[in-house]
């Protein structure tokens, strides 16, 4: 029997090939789930490791190591923590680092001191701009901000002395010895955000300004103590897929490693469970996407095996008279067909990339094993029919199973439908594949009677060609199983397109909305005037560049370049917020020069003798705001004079009085000559002004703004552009947290850029000048569409570090990269897929030709290009109608099962366009077969 299976083969072999494609293709459509979510695993992991921050890659370990009684800092923290970053695919960078002050000052401000840092490797890291790196003893190199902030330049040399806070006096001591320091260097990061920087950032001057130097400089120091610490970053592919359990592993012992002599941070924890978050989401999606296309491989290939064995009716008739057993019988009728299934199979499977790809056998068995019986039980159940009926080739009749089957299939839609609007759960997740397949049942049932009709109709018409084609669709019954292919096909493809376009559009206003401008850049600055004076140089027209500092809640942003910067909602007018933001100042900021800075002020009134005064002052180029403590007020006139950091001037922030906790008189006082003649009183104060004298009254009270006296060059009472009231104190938490601004609300719009529907837009400059912290964390420059590409090269120039870059598209990528809308994607995918079958089903022949009914009417006098056109004719027809109920079909589907976030009407351009193209590819393919078969 095997040799006689094999000679059938050879003899049928453009059939065996059939079966074989179409096993295969059911097998690709398969594994497509597993290739597709392995793809998926790497893309999620590349998309979160690339947005997660440098706290969430690295891991840190560090220590503060006092020096020994040599004063020397002993090696133990690097033989103790060393060993311990040992994590996999990671590499580890050392960094040692103190607080140091001029070498000729005994005592020292927190704003004189800077930091001796040490970091390993760091040469290979950066870029010089000016003079050379480390090479010797004694070397020094520095930032672009630090050496604009102290005034030097390669060649200049410098002596600085370890540092020693004393909580007494709260000031600076003097630790040891000046070492020599020669500045043979500017640079800047070649890559501030590779993970070489760590946490900690790229030449970052946050603690003061940084002289980076070699391990053999820094031992010449005398210092109390050094900050040590090892920065272990992911090598390329360390946070991969095949990786990711080791490292979970790794940390669950994380906390054996961690001393307090050597403390052990990360976050690489969060990171790890939002990688196995998306792809949870994926895995919800992409098993039931695919659903519906096993199925029509199924339908397809028991169409080929069903036409197939109904071809050789006769054969098996014969067969069966001359007594074959049916053991025999049956091996005869499916072992055609099986052996081809299985190479077809192997095919695919090879083909889809199933051998590499985890989980893709079982996938591929649930395919060919469900192929395998559907073949096995069409091709047994064709041969047992009556001897007389395969002798006269006569189909048996059909049963009722149809409308009952689609009648289930409708009801399990439904049940899936109330599970998706309700809690979720059971079958829900199948409910978009069983909206489908009832509604391509449901077509099967309604298309022969109403082809039937239509037919006759057209008959009655005259039209003959098209009557013909419509009652001979009407009498096939795999043109019925056909119809109901081709629409789930069709309304699979329909959906699929809905989902795509609905999540893309979707996807571009939340990145619109949560980037808040085309380009964002994440810079370092050392104060929040460094940032806006760096902007407004690198553009100063004020057309496609706006320094941004994040707040709470809130965005302070130079408001003059609203208009032209950020993406904002359709409606909205930003130009007419400029002006409401910013107002015109009273008078014009005080200024003053030099490093002494000397008051001459009458006390007229006083009650405490501990009643201290002070003034904040902020250096003009940028550098952050410093204090200068003028000591105690004393009644009469005095001049009270400190050292101030204004050899190229500052502009003078306020003056201070700070009250005794329990006075109860006010104070007078009149500053002679004074900085400026109009100021803003605290709440209950007097200002007057007598030519250039000017007189103040401050009540008692020790409130955040009691003693507070500031020059009237901005708003008393901070400009507030919100979504809605502010808090019922009336103050907006500003730079300063712990004295927050008077503010009012001077307009309500419904959105803003990158806040969204809650949160409040303020002038950068004018609440720089309402805050003593001069510190740009988390500093941001916005760049429009229009933004020149030598943007960050000018912007560098004028002594910002450009940490990071995020541009609109990358927000979409990083959206589009989330498991949900990838596994959205894959609904696309599967609705390729299920035309490609569709097709294939087309292709394979499975409706079969009338041509004994078309030979009766050709002798009755049908024309012969009539009868020609007959087939061709109804093959459109076929597919045309597929299409029409594939429109309802994806809508009913769309209504009663779309996902949660994407609900509501789709774009209509998309679905449109995906039927409209798969039908006439499909209606081609229908027309060539029908020339074929005919043929």
């Amino acid at each position: 029997m095997t040799a006689l299976v094999l000679a059938m083969l050879r003899s049928r072999w453009l059939r065996a090939l059939t079966v074989a494609v179409l096993t295969a293709l059911a097998t690709v459509a398969a594994v497509a789930a597993p290739v597709y979510l392995d793809r998926t695993d790497r893309r999620i992991v590349d998309t979160e490791v690339a947005r997660a921050d440098a706290s969430e890659r690295n891991i840190v370990v560090s220590g503060t190591v006092e020096a020994g009684g040599d004063r020397t800092i002993p090696p133990t923290f690097e033989r103790l923590a060393s060993g311990r970053l040992d994590a996999p695919g990671y590499a580890t960078v050392f960094s040692s680092q103190f607080a140091a002050q001029p070498a000729e000052l005994e005592v020292a401000s927190a704003e004189q001191l800077a930091r001796v840092s040490y970091r390993e490797g760091l040469c290979d890291h950066v870029v010089v701009v000016a003079g050379r790196c480390l090479m010797g003893t004694g070397d020094a190199v520095l930032g672009i901000s630090a050496a604009r902030q102290l005034g030097l330049h390669p060649g200049d040399a410098v002596s600085l002395a370890g540092s020693l806070y004393d909580s007494t006096s709260k000031h600076y001591l003097r630790a040891g010895p000046g070492a020599p320091l020669t500045v043979v260097g500017i640079v800047r990061a070649r890559d501030g955000t590779e993970p070489y920087w760590g946490s900690g950032g790229a030449l970052t001057d946050a603690s003061g300004p940084t002289f980076s130097v070699d391990r053999r400089t820094l031992a010449t120091f005398i210092r109390p103590a050094d900050l040590q610490q090892y920065d272990s970053y992911p090598r390329p592919g360390a946070i991969s897929v095949a990786n990711l359990g080791r490292l979970r592993a790794w940390l669950d012992e994380s906390e054996q490693r961690s001393s307090g002599a050597a403390k052990l941070s990360t976050d690489l924890d969060g990171l790890l469970d939002r990688i196995d978050e998306r792809r949870a989401e994926v895995r919800r999606t992409v098993p039931f996407a695919v659903a519906p296309v096993l199925v029509l491989a199924w339908a397809v290939i028991v169409l080929a095996v069903s036409a197939a064995t109904r071809a050789r009716r006769f054969e098996h008739g014969v067969i069966a008279l001359r007594g074959v057993a049916r053991p025999g019988r049956w091996w005869l009728a499916t072992g055609e067909t099986l052996i081809p299934m299985v190479l077809g199979a192997l095919a695919g499977f090879s083909a889809a990339g199933g051998w590499q790809t985890p989980g893709a056998p079982a996938y591929a068995a649930v395919a060919v094993v469900g192929a395998v019986l559907a073949g096995v039980a069409v091709g047994i159940g064709t041969v047992s029919a009556p001897v007389s009926a395969l002798l006269r080739r006569v189909d048996a009749r059909a049963g009722r199973w149809g409308p009952r089957i689609a009648v289930f299939a409708a009801v399990a839609a439904a049940a899936a439908t109330f599970q998706v609007r309700g809690s979720g759960g059971g079958v829900a997740a199948l409910a978009p594949a069983l909206v489908l397949l009832a509604a391509g049942l449901l077509a099967a049932v309604a298309g022969p009677p109403l082809a039937a009709r239509l037919g006759a109709a057209a008959l009655r018409r005259g039209r003959l060609t098209a009557g013909l084609a419509g009652l001979g669709l009407a009498r096939r019954p795999s043109a019925a199983r056909l119809l109901a292919v081709l629409v789930v096909a069709l309304s699979s493809l329909g959906f699929a397109a809905a989902a795509t376009a609905t999540e893309q559009r979707r996807q571009q206003a939340q990145a619109e909305a949560e980037a808040g401008a085309p380009v964002v850049l994440s810079v370092s600055a050392n104060s929040r005037r460094q940032l806006l004076d760096a902007v407004r140089a690198a553009d100063p027209d004020g057309r496609y560049a706006m320094a941004v500092v994040p707040l709470k809640d809130a965005l302070a942003v130079d408001s003059a370049r609203l208009a032209s910067v950020p993406l904002w909602p359709a409606g909205a007018n930003p130009a007419a917020l400029r002006p409401l933001l910013h107002p015109d100042p009273a008078g014009a900021a005080p200024t003053v020069t030099g490093t002494t800075l000397s008051l001459d002020i009458t006390v007229t009134r006083i009650d405490r003798a501990d009643d201290a005064l002070s003034v904040a002052v902020a250096p003009l180029d940028g550098r952050p705001t410093a204090t200068a403590e003028l000591g105690a007020l004393a009644p009469g006139r005095k001049t009270y004079s400190a050292t101030v950091p204004c050899a190229t001037g500052c502009r003078i922030v306020q003056i201070a009085v700070r009250l005794a906790a329990f006075g109860t008189e006010p104070v007078e006082l009149t500053v002679h000559s004074a900085p400026s003649t109009a100021w803003q009183p605290p709440p209950g104060g007097t200002v007057t002004a007598s030519g250039a004298d000017v007189s103040f009254t401050l009540p008692p009270g020790t409130g955040s703004a009691a003693g507070i006296l500031r020059p009237d060059d901005g708003p008393a009472v901070l400009p507030v552009v919100s979504i809605g009231p502010l808090p019922p104190d009336g103050q907006f938490i500003g730079f300063d947290r712990e004295h927050p601004a008077a503010a009012k609300v001077v307009a309500t719009v419904p959105r803003l850029p990158r806040l969204g529907t809650r949160g409040s837009l303020v002038d950068l400059e004018y609440a720089d000048r309402l805050a003593i912290d001069s510190a740009a964390r988390d500093a941001e420059v916005w760049l429009s569409a229009a933004a020149p590409p030598s943007i960050a090269e000018a912007l560098a120039a004028a002594g910002l570090t450009v940490d990071a870059r995020r541009t609109l598209a990358d927000a979409r990528a990083e959206l589009a990269g989330e498991g949900a809308a990838l596994g959205l994607r894959f609904y696309l995918v599967a609705g390729i897929l299920a035309v490609v079958l569709a097709g294939a089903a087309l292709l394979s022949g499975t409706v079969e030709a009338s041509t004994a009914d078309l030979s009766n009417l050709r002798t009755q006098g049908l024309a012969a290009r009539r009868a020609a056109s007959v087939e061709p004719v109804g093959a459109v027809l076929l597919v045309a109608a597929a299409g029409l109920a594939a429109v309802p079909s994806a809508a009913a589907a769309w209504a009663a099962a779309a996902p949660p976030q994407l609900r509501g009407l789709p774009p209509a351009g998309p679905p449109t366009l995906a039927l409209g193209a798969a039908v006439a590819a499909l209606a081609v393919v229908a027309v060539l077969t029908s020339f074929r078969r005919r043929a």
